[in-house]
């Protein structure tokens, strides 16, 4: 239950810190990467974690094509777009999921993301960027809250 509740804070600093700097400190990704080991210690699946691993990877190589084409010039999208806070936090957060739980994550994240971020635009219009790790840390948290309200465990 304590680490619960400090992997809940620690995803809140990443909220915090990515709506408010558009950064966040390396530490958080780390942090959140122990906590999900620490919860999850007893089921760690190392292969799902390779899937994963190769999934995100995948999506990173398939944006770096499609922006690379578009821009007819090799482009690094983590260096231009995505940033190394959104890379790392999405691997600290790997622990957490099954293989099928984390491409559930990614995906409905992204999609509330996106959304998020254009509700967001239409209010605040000097918003440019999407703040990625935090919007996923926020639904992360509320998916959390909603686990035990419920005890589904839909993500995982």
């Amino acid at each position: 239950m304590v680490l619960q509740i400090v992997l809940m804070v620690a995803l809140a600093l990443v909220v915090y810190q990515d709506l408010k700097m558009r950064m966040i400190h390396v530490v958080l990704p780390l942090l959140i990467f122990g906590l999900s080991l620490s919860l999850n210690w007893g089921s760690i699946a190392y292969r799902d974690w390779l899937w994963s691993l190769g999934f995100l990877l995948l999506n990173f190589i398939v944006v770096t094509l499609y922006f690379s084409f578009k821009q007819r010039a090799f482009v690094n999208p983590i260096d231009k777009m995505i940033g190394w806070g959104d890379v790392l936090f999405l691997i600290g957060v790997l622990p957490l999921f099954s293989f099928r739980g984390y491409i559930k994550y990614f995906v409905m994240g992204m999609i509330f993301s996106l959304l998020l971020f254009l509700l967001m635009r239409t209010i605040y219009p000097r918003y440019r960027t999407v703040p990625l790790a935090g919007f996923l840390s926020l639904f992360l948290i509320g998916n959390k809250i909603m686990e035990g309200l419920t005890d589904d465990y839909f993500l995982t």
